[in-house]
């Protein structure tokens, strides 16, 4: 009998200087707000009609109104 050693994957670097979390983008703070919104308004809809809505309603603002979610 041979015995057979399981590779591993290799393990990615740290970023430097980084914590590792990426950058808050103006449609996450506008999916935070508006998510609870649109449950409420549409209980019916599962976790991902839910996520299409937003994106939806993302689409739908205007640069101005999106600019407030971007600062």
């Amino acid at each position: 009998m041979t015995e057979t050693k399981k590779k591993s994957a290799p393990k990615k670097a740290a970023a430097k200087g980084g914590s590792g979390k990426k950058k808050v983008t103006g449609y996450m703070l506008f999916a935070k707000e508006m998510r609870p919104k649109v449950i409420g308004e549409k209980p019916e809809l599962t976790f991902g009609e839910v996520g299409k809505e937003l994106g939806a309603r993302w689409r739908a603002l205007s640069e101005e109104q999106k600019a407030a979610y971007k600062k």
